[in-house]
């Protein structure tokens, strides 16, 4: 078993998540090891301190050096776009997880726990709340598809090879950095934004900050081995007043447009069929995950993971708006 000042690894450290955990981790004093495609696209603060393997999923020669003694390894890398290819998914989120299990395997010396970002996708998007007990089809679209199929690999091999993982399934993460709080900025600044039925749906709004206090847990509680957890915010927030509060804190201008669900993916069907028809990875204007995401409840319940001991809800909405919207401003705001 690794010791305590062995360093933790983080796969996609280069992304939103796994940036926010690996600052975190380096801010608590931990030995930190990061496994990135490009070292380049890690802030000074990454690069300097923490050691840099350069590799990714994908290319399973790169992985051995990466979790070799790692103390607790935190898988964040993932392919998370809201649409690709069905094999890009599968590359990285299925085959790419396989390939970072067996290189722990080969290296002989599990971590201490083993913790797996999912994704509520799991669930499909369907028109009530879901909880963990409730089934996981993967729903109708490859990303969820895939996050449950890579669930299940790491449950089976985690089974053979004595690996104790915790599995989190995290709602709608926002916070500074993140694509979705850029991308529906730049709509509401001076875009055009889309509106489901009034807004009325739970948008399932969880602090990046949130998450990474119940990543940090489920590394180290007894109580989280070999468990599956939701993580969402407790307050519910629509997808209304989500964005009436980002279009009044960066003074947006941009017109949202509101659709019945009906009309919505009927629409947003006929826009994609050419784009699926072709096999292209570029992403329509509007397709059906998007009317999901916007129509559907993202607001999945996350009573289990407090029971258990789960830090729940430290950052409060209101402050996550506010950071978001610092952030936003000053990434976006050069004529603010």
């Amino acid at each position: 078993m690794p010791s305590l000042d062995s360093p933790s690894l983080v796969t996609g450290a280069t992304g939103f998540i796994g940036g926010h955990l690996a600052e975190r981790l380096l801010a608590m004093g931990q030995p930190l090891r990061l496994l990135v495609r490009d070292p380049s696209r890690l802030p000074p603060l990454l690069r300097n301190g923490a050691d840099i393997i350069q590799g990714n999923l994908e290319d399973a020669d790169s992985l051995l050096p990466a979790v070799q003694g790692a103390r607790w390894i935190f898988h964040c890398a993932a392919n998370v776009r809201t649409w690709d290819l069905p094999q890009n998914y599968h590359a990285v989120n299925v085959a790419g997880l396989g390939h970072l299990l067996r290189a722990i395997e080969q290296a002989g010396q599990p971590p201490q726990r083993f913790v797996h970002l999912s994704s509520v996708d799991v669930y499909g998007f369907p028109k009530t709340p879901c909880d963990e007990d409730c089934p996981a089809n993967g729903g109708d679209f490859a990303y969820g598809q895939s996050k449950l199929q890579g669930e299940s690999l790491l449950r089976e091999q985690a089974a053979r090879m004595h690996l104790s993982y915790s599995v989190l399934r995290p709602t709608n993460v926002m916070g500074p950095r993140s694509s979705f709080i850029q991308r529906i900025g730049d709509e509401l600044r001076r875009g055009l934004m889309l509106t489901i039925h009034g807004g009325v749906e739970d948008c399932g709004f969880l602090a990046v900050d949130n998450l990474v206090d119940c990543m940090l847990w489920a590394a180290q509680a007894e109580a989280a081995s070999d468990q599956c957890y939701n993580v969402a915010d407790p307050e519910p927030i629509s997808w209304r007043r989500f964005l009436d509060d980002f279009r009044t804190g960066i003074q947006g201008k941009g017109v949202v447009l509101d659709l019945p669900y009906g009309l919505a993916n009927a629409v947003a069907a006929v826009i994609e069929t050419p784009y699926r028809w072709l096999g292209s990875a570029r992403e329509p204007l509007l397709h059906r995950l998007l009317v999901r995401i916007f129509g559907r409840t993202c607001g999945h319940r996350a009573d289990r993971i407090a029971t258990a001991g789960g830090p729940v809800g430290r950052v409060s909405y209101a402050q996550a708006m506010r950071e978001s919207i610092a952030w936003y401003r000053g990434e976006s705001g050069a004529g603010w």
